[in-house]
């Protein structure tokens, strides 16, 4: 495992063979970490800088994912919604909305919800550039805390998971 400190404010994004997993470097090429989506089941296994993210999606008709540490200690949730916008409710009390922003689905942010005001910040910012034969992107940190990893890893994982479902929906 690589420590980068402090977290970079920018990372890429790149598909692993056969678009099942993705890794992240820093703007160096540094490896950062990697996100795995597993073939038929409902787990996601995810680390970036040292920190370890699973997801587990419930339900048959999915609509909750419960985010867990590697000991897999319940870190918060995520209530799956239409039309490009979920819910994130970590066990810190935090509250972060993830927004598609727009129609291609190549552009995607996670906002955190500050209580008591309409002007909530931009956390997390991400790219989706499709080549050919190659799935990329990139991720910029707008936000630093000390939860940078936990963010960025669920913001980038419900872009990807929708993403995956368009595509399995045809």
């Amino acid at each position: 495992m690589l420590y980068h400190y402090p977290f970079p404010s920018r990372l890429k994004w790149m598909a692993n063979a056969f678009k099942r997993g993705y890794q992240f470097v820093d703007e160096n090429g540094h490896y950062m970490g990697k996100m795995e989506f597993s073939t038929f089941g409902k787990k996601i296994q995810s680390e970036l800088n040292g920190v370890v993210v699973n997801f587990l999606l419930q339900g048959v008709f999915i609509q909750k994912v419960l985010i867990s540490d590697e000991d897999h200690e319940p870190l918060g949730t995520i209530k799956l919604g239409i039309l490009g916008k979920s819910t994130i409710n970590l066990n810190s009390g935090e509250v972060y909305f993830w927004k598609n922003k727009n129609i291609f689905q190549t552009r995607w942010q996670l906002i955190h919800d500050l209580p008591g005001t309409d002007n909530d910040p931009i956390s997390v910012d991400y790219q989706y550039l499709h080549r050919f034969v190659q799935e990329s992107g990139a991720i910029e940190l707008y936000e630093e805390s000390n939860q940078s990893e936990l963010l960025t890893l669920i913001g980038f994982f419900l872009g990807m998971y929708y993403i995956r479902q368009r595509r399995k929906n045809g």
